[in-house]
């Protein structure tokens, strides 16, 4: 949305074009904060951050400690690393849970005080075959290396045949899942 100032405009008039302006810029400056959280990755965000994720068979972790105010989120494409990985990432669900711990500087007895969410996990292709079944593997990991670390899922919105967004608001230590519907295969469409 553009807004226009005339500078040549004087009195009450003038004040409220530049209260549209200042409106409209500052929906913006909070969209500038937004920072996506591609495959792979994962991102640690403070007080005036969005983490946000667009999730298929991938399995998104979020972390909000809001004693802190800090936020994590994981973006994890496949279960489990073939070999033990030392660096932080997020390709791996079992690489994910430690790093994000490390990153947000929690310790063993910070752990009640982290909300956990866990979404995404669909199945995206046809899963006759089990190696096909990625989602589930990906929910399967997170659930399991969750528990080992003593962390329990407060939130969860998993499986299916759909994609999810998952955002976390750490301003206002919050997250919202939606899912995305797609048009059906055989919909017809009117031209235009």
């Amino acid at each position: 949305m553009q807004t226009t100032v005339n500078a040549t405009t004087t009195g009450p008039a003038a004040v409220d074009h530049w209260d549209a302006f200042e409106a409209d810029h500052a929906a913006e400056r909070a969209i500038a904060h937004c920072v996506q959280v591609g495959m792979g990755q994962l991102k640690i965000g403070s007080r005036t951050d969005q983490l946000q994720a667009l999730l298929g068979s991938c399995v998104g972790i979020a972390f909000i400690w809001k004693k802190r105010g800090r936020c994590g989120l994981a973006h994890c494409l496949l279960p489990d690393a073939p070999q033990p990985q030392g660096e932080l990432g997020a390709r791996y669900v079992s690489q994910a849970v430690p790093a994000l711990l490390a990153l947000l500087g929690a310790t063993e007895t910070d752990y009640p005080d982290i909300q956990v969410v866990l979404a995404g996990g669909a199945t995206m292709l046809d899963a006759r075959s089990s190696r096909l079944r990625i989602g589930q593997q990906n929910i399967d990991a997170a659930r399991r290396h969750l528990r080992k670390c003593g962390l329990s899922v407060q939130y969860c919105r998993i499986g299916g045949k759909c994609g999810r967004t998952l955002t976390v608001d750490c301003a206002t230590s919050s997250f919202i899942v939606n899912e995305i519907i797609t048009a059906q295969p055989n919909a017809a469409y009117a031209n235009a």
